[in-house]
């Protein structure tokens, strides 16, 4: 059965709100807001609304969680278009950045525009907790890239690598399914397993995220490999290697030298080094957490699905 398939209607009804949402009479805004749509990806995150809603659901299911999902994956979209200004990207999933196809001027008043919607549809279901867990997940992913950004060409420890994700994508994945439990009036046990499945799912995803940096198809993944390290961003596989004393120095030389094969000869050691298996020992011991999570929950066909989000996570080549 395909991935999400339990939500499916609900998913098109997403997909047709952000159409409606971002349709503009302004033709510079309505030719980037199409764009945008036809760049974006899986859907993970208003999927998640959705399902937890749907998990947690007490009497019919309530308007507010299309409205929820859908301004969700608009917060999600402006990041993403902030990122690629920040990281100077020229291509986003095969396509040409928002940054790349405009300007960087359009692209950053872009992002601000969606942000501006969505906060506009979140005070429109005139719940303030909604609103108020949203703009805390805007807050702390924005001090997360703004650490980030600061600890470029910084070698990094292990344990401010975790805190850095929980803040970029572990609390983003997180809030996603209390946004949706909280919409659906869920109670506060079910609520909070299901923030805690969200959670490990964000941590295992930007895990295995930052693996795919460096052993992915470039052609699936649609960016480079070893993306990361060339813009002094040192992820986990780097992070290991670098205190694994048979590997750290000759990372370090490397790291310090900045030759053009750079990337190539740190991916060698990588290998080598088994900071790839690490990863993935990793990304799997948080998916396990969020199955266990689940056990929280009540059983069903929602269920099920959130327990094959995580098995889509832990497996994913893009």
């Amino acid at each position: 059965m395909p991935l999400f398939s339990v939500i499916a209607s609900h998913m098109l009804a997403v997909d047709e709100r952000l159409k409606e949402v971002l349709e503009q009479h302004n033709p510079v805004v309505r030719e980037v807001s199409d764009y945008l749509q036809q760049a974006s990806g899986k859907r993970l995150r208003p999927a998640l609304v959705l399902l937890a809603g749907r998990v947690g659901a007490i009497g019919s299911l309530s308007f507010d969680l299309v409205e929820v999902a859908s301004a969700v994956e608009m917060i999600h979209m402006a990041t993403l278009v902030h990122d690629d200004i920040i990281d100077k990207a020229e291509m986003r999933r095969g396509m040409p950045a928002v940054r790349s196809r405009f300007s960087d001027p359009v692209a950053v008043l872009s992002g601000d525009f969606l942000f501006a919607r969505a906060f506009q549809i979140l005070a429109a279901t005139r719940r303030p907790e909604l609103v108020d867990l949203a703009a805390e997940v805007v807050y702390v992913m924005s001090t997360g890239e703004i650490s980030q950004h600061l600890d470029q060409g910084r070698i990094a420890s292990e344990e401010a690598y975790w805190r850095r994700i929980e803040a970029k994508t572990g609390f983003f994945l997180e809030a996603c399914c209390r946004l949706g439990a909280t919409a659906a009036h869920a109670s506060d046990p079910v609520r909070e397993a299901l923030g805690q499945y969200g959670h490990h799912i964000g941590l295992a995803y930007q895990v295995i995220d930052d693996l795919l940096d460096w052993v992915a198809n470039p052609n699936v993944l649609g960016k480079g490999v070893g993306g990361d390290l060339e813009l002094g961003i040192y992820t986990l596989p780097v992070i290991h290697a670098l205190e694994d004393p048979r590997f750290g120095e000759d990372v370090r030389g490397m790291l310090a030298k900045k030759d053009q094969d750079l990337v190539k000869n740190v991916g060698r050691v990588l290998s080598d080094s088994g900071a790839f298996d690490y990863c993935r020992q990793r990304a799997a011991d948080h998916l396990r957490r969020a199955q266990k999570a689940l056990e929280q929950v009540p059983e069903g066909i929602e269920r099920q699905e959130l327990a094959d989000v995580a098995d889509f996570v832990g497996a994913r080549e893009y």
